[in-house]
């Protein structure tokens, strides 16, 4: 449970990070928040409407594809604008913040879908591969 927790920290870190972004890097910051809304969204729908353990293994491996591909981006980002800081949210990023908070608030009652099947090695791999992905954003 404490891997779980983990990487619901890590996820909503990374919503505040980029959530604080400026008027440069904007553009930037929307196109990660709303491609970190769109992967948690898809996160959390998959678990809710898990019926075994390969489902909640294809919503994990889902998730874990989708960070994989938007960790780099965020790392690039702090790296091209490492003054942005949590602050000012830029203009026209309200509703994709919300977004990401709404469903955000959603994954630890999703979470229940995985500890279910959380003695299935299956589930127990993705897991694992997810708690790695996820740990490269640190």
């Amino acid at each position: 449970m404490k891997r779980i927790y983990g990487i619901l920290a890590v996820s909503l870190f990374m919503a505040f990070l980029v959530s604080g972004c400026g008027s440069d890097g904007s553009s930037e910051a929307k196109s990660i928040i709303k491609h970190q809304a769109s992967v948690t969204e898809g996160y959390v729908n998959g678990l809710v409407d898990a019926k075994n353990a390969e489902d909640v293994v294809k919503a994990i491996d889902h998730y874990t594809e989708g960070m994989k591909k938007l960790i780099p981006e965020l790392r690039e980002f702090q790296e091209k604008y490492p003054e942005y800081k949590q602050g000012q949210m830029p203009a026209g990023m309200e509703a994709d913040f919300k977004r990401l908070e709404a469903v955000s608030a959603k994954i630890p009652g999703a979470m229940m879908k995985v500890t279910t099947y959380m003695m299935d090695g299956k589930v127990q791999a993705a897991m694992a591969k997810m708690g790695e992905e996820m740990g490269k954003l640190q």
